[in-house]
């Protein structure tokens, strides 16, 4: 039980706290240090990444801009969604050796929670990563995880689809070597009882003969 839950619970906790306490720390040392003031623009890798000090108050790509109440009502539902469906999840398995999901449950949870902290705190997330390349939304380190959460969740559904895929073919060769083997229970059964029919028959008629020779034998005399 103890090994259960250390392979488990405390997994997604571990993650989750770390995932929350990397996203926390860049936050209230990286921007206010280089990027104080909304705007503000600090090089980190040229012409790949820079910083980019950003308050949105939507969600990705600036949608439901404004519904910040809304937005932490949904995030809240999501956080108990993804908790309920998981220990759901590791109570019905018969194996509890869930690290692939306790990864993608720790990933996910810990940025949720980031990004939920910001939207109750300030009003508004805090995102600073851009990437200079490519038109793409600034970001942070909670969106990070959220998005390896969601990768690693991808990769969970195939694997468990293709255990599903293997496990019904194995039960299926297994009913069939199972019906294989009780067609042959029953051929040898038949030959049995067809074998000693005969030799019931045989004696009967042996009994028989040996009583008719009897009865020759008593009228001689």
């Amino acid at each position: 039980m103890k090994n259960n839950f250390f392979k488990t619970y405390f997994l997604v906790i571990s993650i989750t706290f770390f995932v929350l306490l990397f996203d926390m720390l860049t936050k209230y040392i990286l921007i206010p240090t280089l990027i104080p003031q909304v705007g503000d623009v600090a090089p980190f890798i040229d012409g790949f990444i820079n910083f980019v000090h950003v308050q949105n108050k939507g969600a990705s790509w600036g949608i439901l801009s404004g519904q910040m109440y809304f937005l932490i009502i949904i995030s809240v539902l999501i956080l108990v969604g993804i908790l309920w469906l998981y220990i759901k999840k590791i109570n019905n398995e018969k194996s509890k050796n869930n690290v692939l999901i306790s990864i993608t449950v720790g990933f996910l949870v810990g940025g949720c929670l980031g990004n939920l902290y910001d939207r109750i705190v300030f009003g508004y997330v805090r995102d600073f990563i851009n990437f200079e390349f490519i038109d793409f939304p600034v970001f942070n380190i909670a969106d990070c995880a959220i998005t390896v959460g969601v990768i690693l969740f991808v990769i969970y559904i195939i694997l468990d689809y293709v255990k599903a895929i293997k496990t019904e073919k194995k039960l299926k060769n297994d009913h069939a070597d199972n019906n294989f083997e009780t067609e042959e229970f029953k051929e040898k059964l038949t030959e049995t009882l067809i074998r000693d029919r005969n030799n019931n028959n045989n004696l009967n008629n042996a009994k028989k003969k040996n009583d008719i020779n009897k009865d020759a034998k008593d009228k001689d005399d």
